[in-house]
């Protein structure tokens, strides 16, 4: 599977976007970020929560190798199945 990644930061703003592309069908593409349990093994973390829609949520967390707990969360400002996540 071919990836291409562009990724935008402007000096100054607490703001990055990170666009990938992807060699394969759009619904499977999707379908990795819609179901928790695919998101676990593609991304190897626990999801804790996962809101897809617009202003919803995620939570996740993964253990390092010493057993520590890492967590991270962000909102998804937008939501449109097989189009787009913001």
């Amino acid at each position: 599977m071919e990836r291409k990644t562009k990724i935008d930061a402007e000096e100054g703003k607490q703001e990055l976007r990170i666009t990938r592309e992807f060699d394969l069908p759009l619904a499977l593409l999707f379908k990795a970020y819609e179901e928790a349990e695919m998101v676990e093994q593609w991304m190897g973390t626990k999801v804790v929560k996962l809101e897809n829609r617009k202003h919803g949520s995620y939570q996740f967390e993964t253990t390092d190798p010493k057993g520590n707990k890492h967590g991270f969360n962000g909102t998804i400002h937008e939501f449109v199945p097989n189009h787009k996540i913001t």
